[in-house]
């Protein structure tokens, strides 16, 4: 209770967290169903808020459904958290958003900025060849 206390936890991560306490392997797994029984755990709950922080942050949707699965997410929990979280956006309205945002809506001051912001924004999982595109810069690479 004390770890759910401070923030919520994936079934995954809640078993991990007390396997680091100490805790033996079955009374981790009754505890972790009788979390879910009573409503304290919700995985998909869990995913669905950190879907919109992670959009929130700028995150592409496929970076967002990666990092969500490697914390316990399922991978259809991951999706639906997230298209939930894009409320309907594209990958291209989304990737313009984090633009905008990380520009505070002007226009980049030249092409040190330009560059800066192409390599964050495909470090949040957006595909260069959009991101290029979105900031004016050629692009002759690969998507992946």
């Amino acid at each position: 209770m004390r770890l759910l206390a401070r923030r919520a936890y994936t079934a995954m991560e809640m078993d991990k967290a007390l396997e680091r306490a100490g805790v033996p392997e079955g009374e981790r797994a009754e505890a972790v169903a009788r979390l879910r029984e009573l409503g304290y755990m919700d995985d998909l709950e869990v995913a669905r808020a950190r879907a919109r922080t992670l959009l929130g942050r700028g995150a592409a949707p496929r970076l967002a459904e990666r990092r969500l699965g490697e914390q316990g997410a399922e991978a259809a929990q991951a999706s639906a958290a997230v298209g939930e979280a894009a409320e309907g956006a594209t990958e291209a309205e989304l990737l313009d958003r984090a633009l905008r945002k990380m520009l505070r809506g002007r226009p980049p001051a030249g092409d040190k900025e330009r560059r800066r912001a192409f390599r964050a924004l495909v470090a949040k999982g957006h595909r260069p060849a959009q991101v290029a595109r979105a900031l004016g810069m050629r692009w002759d690479g690969d998507d992946e």
